[in-house]
């Protein structure tokens, strides 16, 4: 059901048309006198007007056409004209009845792909913090660990700095909904870190001059207690590259945030 300021502005559009003596067409018996934005998306009758709410053609005369269309700009409510001949009208005509009516199934399904319309609410829900990559402004492409969103602004920590991205920028968005179970892996990090962090230590060990006590005697308790520090650094860090590793391993999902990108890929 539309919201009340919308049908307003409808009626008084229709009142006007009547006042006017003006005839308003009907398209198709799918749509009725009146395009709504389900409509619009479903059958595809006005695919450029971006943001549109309500839509109505009128007969000028014979063989022009007026469309008046009510549209949502940032929130504001705007009234735009179009104008159409004959032979554009029976196009569109043809283009709405060759499809199914529109039903409650037919517009489930249809929102469903549709995750720009959720854009915000998805977001926002992204756990965090995680590593991204974004397509934004123009096909630019950016990687780095999603740290927070604040007022609709992305904040994305890469190697050199920290960049802002606003939502309404960007393009499409790949990130992982949960890390993956692979504690089977933990043991085995478990091991090669420690073996990572002993071999460190005999390699440090073999690029250093040996060192003789007072007695002339070479010592090997220093290497011996770099080979053991050196195990346990790798220890001490199995578990972020565990996590590494076990984020690495899990399939990424990729979610369409624009409606240009949305129609880019599917039309």
């Amino acid at each position: 059901m539309k919201p009340l300021y919308h049908t307003l502005i409808i009626l008084s559009m229709v009142c006007s048309g009547l006042s006017a003596g003006i005839e308003i067409v009907i398209l198709s018996v799918n749509v009725g006198t009146e395009i709504d934005e389900h409509e619009n998306r479903f059958y595809r009758i006005f695919p450029e007007e971006k943001g549109l709410v309500d839509a109505q053609v009128i007969r000028l005369d014979e063989g022009n056409y007026r469309i008046d269309i009510v549209k949502n700009i940032k929130g504001k409510m705007t009234k735009v004209r179009r104008y159409i001949d004959q032979d554009e009208l029976d196009i569109l005509k043809s283009h709405i009845d060759s499809q199914p009516v529109l039903t409650d199934a037919l517009m489930t399904a249809m929102y469903e792909g549709m995750d720009f319309l959720r854009a915000e609410k998805i977001i926002n829900e992204i756990p965090k913090p995680q590593y991204v990559v974004l397509g934004h402004s123009m096909n630019k492409k950016l990687k780095g660990t999603l740290f927070k969103v604040e007022e609709n602004i992305l904040h994305v920590q890469t190697a050199t700095g920290i960049e802002k991205v606003s939502l309404s920028d960007v393009d499409r968005l790949s990130y992982r909904t949960t890390t993956g179970n692979y504690d089977h892996l933990r043991s085995y990090t478990f091991a090669v870190t420690g073996i990572v962090g002993f071999l460190m230590a005999r390699l440090y060990n073999a690029q250093r001059p040996a060192t003789y006590n007072e007695y002339g005697t070479k010592r090997s308790d220093l290497n011996a207690f770099r080979q053991i520090f050196g195990t346990v650094i790798g220890l001490i860090f199995s578990s972020e590259v565990f996590d590494a590793i076990s984020t690495l391993m899990t399939p990424t999902e990729t979610i369409i945030l624009s409606e240009v990108e949305y129609e880019k890929e599917n039309y």
